[in-house]
């Protein structure tokens, strides 16, 4: 249990924009490498429809097989759930300190 609260506190400060320039550039790089690989294939596929007149098959099968499986599917939804900030505070919803309740309304500060 102290390993998960020490990741969910790194996760809290990386959120809460306390958490240094490194891990941020890491995500950034990563999505921007994502996306650069999927609009290179998609510029790829659409050259070969309509320069060369063939569809590649495999290529489109091998693009979808990549950026529309599960695992990547539900990476995206749950950043996006975990993103959300109805107040627009800066501080997405599920990362914001609870003051001193639960959801019920109950006082948890013994």
């Amino acid at each position: 249990m102290k390993l998960i609260k020490e990741i969910q506190g790194r996760v809290t400060k990386f959120v809460k924009k306390k958490g240094g320039v490194l891990p941020k550039l890491f995500v950034w790089m990563y999505a921007a490498a994502f996306l650069a690989c999927g609009f290179i294939t998609i510029f790829g596929i659409i050259y070969e429809f309509f320069i060369k007149n063939i569809i590649n098959y495999k290529a489109v099968n091998d693009f979808i097989a990549a950026y529309f499986t599960p695992s990547i599917c539900g990476t995206f939804a749950l950043l996006g759930v975990l993103l959300i900030d109805r107040d627009q505070d800066g501080v997405p919803d599920k990362w914001q300190e609870k003051e001193g309740g639960d959801e019920n309304g109950k006082d948890v500060s013994r």
